[in-house]
This record gives structure tokens, C-alpha cells and sequence, in this order.
């Protein structure tokens, strides 16, 4: 069972949604730290006067992470997310912030990672028993009326709203290698700062790796409460 929940608000002019986009995109964001872009990314926010989150209240039957073997595990704390001291920048985190990254399909992990047919690796099996609130950082399908069938933009709002899901979703595809891991700082910001409420337990955001399929990111409480 799936519940999302819709909040509505107008949305500016399209010319405008695209020149507070031009000017995001104009930014050296390579150089700057989390808590700037952190602050950039409010200030692009707030240009844009109002803007529109998707959440999905759902309950997976299973959840799948997949780690090489590169040693041997020590314990049962090694299938959860890695300690803050350890945690690197992703997708969806800030060095020092873990998060538990997971995916709904069996697939997605091993694409992710890359991994080859004959490569030895961990595979984990997470059961969910409590509901998740989740993020969505973009809807499966644009969203353009409300539970009752009411259309929530009208004609302009419409074309500024699909300008913003676009956007999103080329931030948080963007392949990240070696010189780009910079981007990654960026995606996260935008989970710390336009997808984040405090009952929230994480964020659903799409794969580069495995086309059309999900990953999530769960934050550690979530996690072990779920």
C-alpha cells in the first residue's frame, strides 16, 4: 500500500523558474563548502517563492544492499550504514552524516557498484516492519492533479513545475567519477535542504546505474526502528 501526500502551491512564471536555474548553474559550487551550498541552494529556493514536495508513506517487503567483499565482516553492524568518523560524501549525505543506502530491486545494488559475474560480495536482505516516510525526490509520474481530479497549476505552473522536475532530475543523475565528486555535494544538499522534514525517514531518488530503477536512502534511526 502506497499514500502520498501533495503539497500545493502556485509556481512563478516558466521565465523566471529558468533564469533562478541559470543562475544556480552559474555558481562555482566545486569550491565551495556543504554548509555554502547548503546556502546557495536556500537562496535558490527562496527565489522561487513556492515549490512543490512529493512524499509516499510505504511499507517495502524487502530492501537490498550489496558491498564487496574486500574483508571479512566482523559483526552484524557491518550490514548497517557505516559509522558518522567513516562516512564519506553520496548520493544523498554529507561526509560525517551516514545514511543507510538500500535499493527495492535485487538488480539495482549490483549495477550501482558494478559488479562483475564473477566477483565475490556481500549480499543483504533488510525486512521492513514499520511504514517508512519517505521523500520522493522525483515522482514517478508528474503530478498535476489532486486526490479529487482538480489540476493543481494551471497552464504556466504546469510548464515551470516540469522545468523544476527536469532540473532535479539531471542533478541527481549526473555520473560522478574522479574530479566530479563535488556533484554528489550537491545532490545531498538538495536532500538536506528542499527534500527534508523532520518526521521524515529518508529520501527514494533515482539510479544512474540501473535505468528506472529507485535507490533509497534511509537515515540511521529509521532504519534500525523499521
Amino acid at each position: 500500500m502506497t499514500v502520498e501526500t501533495q503539497k500545493q502551491w502556485l509556481l512563478p512564471d516558466p521565465a523566471y523558474v529558468l533564469s533562478c536555474i541559470e543562475k544556480w548553474r552559474n555558481l562555482d559550487l566545486r569550491r565551495k563548502s556543504d554548509s555554502e551550498i547548503d546556502f546557495e541552494l536556500k537562496s535558490f529556493i527562496i527565489s522561487l517563492e513556492k515549490i512543490v514536495v512529493s512524499s509516499t508513506r510505504k511499507n517495502f517487503f524487502r530492501l537490498w544492499r550489496v558491498r564487496k567483499l574486500d574483508y571479512l565482516f566482523k559483526d552484524t553492524s557491518e550490514c548497517w550504514e557505516p559509522p558518522a568518523i567513516f562516512s564519506k560524501t553520496g548520493r544523498c549525505n554529507a561526509e560525517g552524516s551516514s545514511v543507510l543506502y538500500v535499493s527495492e530491486k535485487l538488480r539495482t545494488p549490483f549495477e550501482e557498484l558494478g559488479i562483475q559475474l564473477d566477483q565475490q560480495v556481500y549480499l543483504i536482505k533488510y525486512k521492513q516492519n514499520k511504514f517508512l516516510n519517505i521523500k520522493r525526490v522525483i515522482s514517478e509520474e508528474p503530478v498535476v492533479n489532486d486526490k479529487n481530479g482538480i489540476p493543481l497549476f494551471d497552464r504556466k505552473g504546469m510548464i515551470s513545475y516540469q522545468i523544476l522536475r527536469e532540473f532535479i532530475r539531471s542533478e541527481f543523475l549526473k555520473p560522478v567519477g574522479k574530479g566530479t565528486e563535488y556533484l554528489h555535494r550537491i545532490s545531498g544538499s538538495m536532500c538536506r535542504v528542499w527534500f527534508d522534514e523532520e518526521e521524515s525517514d529518508g529520501w527514494l531518488y533515482p539510479s544512474v546505474q540501473s535505468m528506472n530503477d529507485l535507490n533509497m536512502a534511509i537515515k540511521p534511526k529509521s532504519a534500525r526502528r523499521s
